[in-house]
């Protein structure tokens, strides 16, 4: 059975026949290619009237290299063929020399259709080339050199273009183009297509226009970015408008129209500028990823190796404002592929083990450039073992493809913040809603409480009122019936004042008379005079402290000599013997004070009383009289049994009498009044000293001062 018929019985019914089929497939792929590339090479390219009007010829097949390790060889033994150096080999798809810094020669066959023009144009992109030279036939067996590389400026370029833009002048026969390239730090890279004026100019609008309209895109969602950080306080949103800015940056130099606008003087500078705008990228990159993730809330040392990520790229940026920055290139790609793996790898993270879905798009934006920019670094180290688009098409269509995805995370943001917002908002409602019912049911129950207790209120008002008439009242009948205790202790006093002063006379007319010379008799009426003496006294006592206390009795204030005012007490007792009582007027000089007189004779003789009750009648009584600049001092010394510690502080409280006077009559009055006649007058009584040997009390009054 002839192989066909086999093949296409037994294909459908067998792994082993099929295999055979794809085998055969793939063996007549390449034999019609390695034919169509001797064609080529005995043919050359021949370029009809239709190509490069529409769209760019492409040069992907057609082409062959020769490598030059020393960079130094001249067109002649390159036009030869290089058969000493290897030969040129044919080049399959764009250049692809990764970070090389030897030259690459490619040789060209064209020729044109009769009907095809003379002109055309050799596009030469991306523009990052250090070196480019076109070695074209001049008809006369030699060539003609033309420059056109990134270090040339603008003016000088016959076309001036963001890409390496070569004229020609193709004639009908076959003729070989020599290019020459090299670079010092990016990566070698190129792609070659050929144009006619006309449709090249056509396609270098659209590409203005194309880049128009990514610029104006990138400013008006700076704008918005920015518009958003202040209305929403997010600095986030400065962040990404930063981002939005580097992006947009990082464009225009890779794509050349940064170098044809801005640098078109300094055309040495291109290379640095790119690596330097590279390296700023790359930082804010980096830390706007670091962030918008929320690597610190997650992870720290994933935050921290971020951190360590942006320090490296501005150091690196700094060594690329000098004259080492080509040497830093390979670093920081390097770099960025380090950081983009590790940064994938987090969010996955993120995504498939810790549930945090919210970051699926923003993970969905960085991961369409985070894909296509490992491919297209792949891609420029690899070269053709990586298959696939080119480079600089891949990073515009990610660069589009992550800033629309982006802008949609950074908006679904905003619609996640706004929905937070109104979520806050109907709690803080709800909570208010809430807070108002609770105030509403306080203020019925304060209001309740308030009207009870408002009549608790004017209840307790009411009982205070009649409280009040009672106490009032109460009062009215106390204050008459102080009247009329007052009344009372007049009328007894009176009464007892009389019978008192006719016991007094007489006594002392007995005193005086024949039989009051007899010793029996005058012992008898000193004892009847002392006891009218102290019947007086208590009754003075009595009468005085209730005038001092109902404030009755005013002051009658004089000059009183105290030395004296003792003398006459001291004349007035009728002791029994001098040595009884005992004062000393004549060496005291001076002793005045203001005061009431008979306030005072009252408070000094309680005090002398004192003393003599409380002491033994065979015990003397001292009257010490002291003065200073201030104060004049009367001392009673008694030789009683002392006063008690205990007692000590309450022997001038009114009524008050110890336990161990309760032998001794008296009513507690001496005491009190003494000291409150002392403090109405400015000083004071107290118990100096006391012992079992006797007790010390002091009256202090201040010195009398002319006015």
């Amino acid at each position: 059975m002839p192989y066909r018929a086999t093949m296409c019985t037994l294909y459908p019914r067998g792994h082993r026949d099929r295999w055979i089929f794809n085998v055969v497939r793939r063996l007549r792929a390449c034999v019609g290619f390695a034919l169509a590339c001797i064609a080529l090479h005995a043919h050359g390219l021949v370029l009809s009237a239709a190509d490069g009007v529409a769209k760019p010829l492409g040069l992907s097949t057609g082409v062959e290299i020769l490598r030059d390790p020393s960079g130094r060889w001249d067109i002649a033994e390159v036009a030869a063929g290089g058969a000493h150096h290897g030969g040129f080999a044919p080049l399959e798809g764009p250049v692809q020399e990764g970070f090389s810094r030897d030259a690459v020669w490619l040789r060209l066959s064209l020729s044109r259709a009769p009907d095809a023009p003379a002109d055309w144009l050799l596009r030469l992109r991306p523009p990052r080339i250090n070196e480019a030279t076109l070695y074209a036939p001049d008809g006369h067996g030699g060539f003609t050199r033309t420059d056109v590389d990134e270090r040339q400026p603008f003016a000088q370029r016959k076309i001036p273009d963001h890409n390496l833009v070569f004229p020609l002048t193709v004639t009908t026969e076959r003729a070989n183009y020599f290019l020459r390239l090299r670079n010092d730090g990016p990566a070698l890279r190129a792609e070659l297509d050929l144009w006619q004026p006309d449709g090249f100019a056509r396609d270098r609008t659209t590409d203005y226009v194309v880049v128009g309209l990514l610029v104006g895109a990138a400013v008006l969602s700076i704008c918005m970015n920015l518009i958003f950080m202040v209305w929403l306080k997010d600095p986030l949103y400065g962040h990404y408008a930063l981002y939005v800015l580097g992006v947009a940056a990082l464009t225009l130099n890779r794509q050349g129209f940064a170098a044809q606008w801005f640098l078109a003087a300094h055309p040495e500078r291109v290379a640095q500028t790119l690596l330097i705008v590279n390296c700023l990228f790359n930082a804010v990159a980096t830390s706007f990823m670091a962030r918008i993730f929320g690597f610190r809330q997650h992870w720290k040392p994933a935050s921290t190796f971020f951190q360590a990520v942006t320090a490296f790229n501005l150091l690196a940026c700094v060594v690329a404002m000098t004259s080492h920055h080509a040497a830093a290139a390979p670093w920081v790609s390097a770099g960025s592929l380090v950081s983009t793996a590790f940064g994938g790898l987090f969010v996955a993270y993120l995504l498939l083990v810790r549930r945090q879905f919210q970051y699926l798009l923003p993970a969905s934006a960085f991961s369409v450039g985070t894909i296509l920019g490992l491919y297209g670094l792949l891609k420029l180290w690899l070269g053709d073992w990586v298959p696939g688009a080119q480079p600089d098409r891949l990073y515009v269509i990610g660069s589009m493809m992550h800033l629309v995805l982006l802008n949609a995370a950074v908006a679904n943001r905003t619609r996640r913040a706004e929905r937070d917002v109104r979520a806050e908002r109907e709690k803080v409602l709800s909570v208010r809603r809430e807070a108002e019912r609770q105030l509403e049911s306080t203020v019925v129950q304060r209001t309740s409480q308030l009207a009870h207790a408002n009549a608790t209120l004017h209840e307790e008002i009411a009982t205070r009122a009649r409280l009040e008439g009672q106490l009032v009242q109460s009062l009215e009948v106390e204050r008459e019936a102080v009247a009329q205790q007052r009344e009372f202790v007049s009328m007894v006093s009176h009464e007892f004042r009389t019978p008192l002063t006719v016991i007094d006379a007489a006594a002392q007319s007995l005193d005086i008379s024949r039989l009051g010379a007899q010793p029996a008799v005058k012992l008898r009426t000193q004892r009847i005079r002392r006891a009218v003496q102290r019947l007086t006294m208590l009754i003075e006592n009595v009468m005085l402290a209730d005038r001092l206390q109902s404030g009755t009795r005013p002051l009658r204030l004089d000059k009183v000599d105290m030395a004296a005012l003792a003398h006459e007490l001291c004349e007035s007792l009728h002791l029994p013997g001098p040595s009884r009582l005992s004062f000393d007027k004549t060496s005291h000089g001076d002793a005045a004070v203001r005061g009431d007189p008979t306030l005072l004779d009252i408070a000094l003789r309680n005090l002398v009383h004192n003393a003599l009750k409380y002491s033994p009648a065979d015990r003397p009584v001292r009257i010490e009289l002291r003065r200073d600049e201030d104060h004049i001092d009367i001392d009673v010394l008694d030789a009683g049994a002392g006063i008690s510690p205990l007692d000590a502080p309450r022997i001038f409280d009114k009524y008050f009498r110890a336990e161990s006077a309760s032998a001794v009559p008296g009513t507690g009055l001496g005491l009190h009044l003494s000291r409150d006649i002392a403090r109405l007058h400015g000083g004071e009584v107290a118990l100096a000293a006391t012992s079992k040997q006797g007790s010390l009390f002091r009256l202090r009054l201040p010195r009398y001062r002319d006015a």
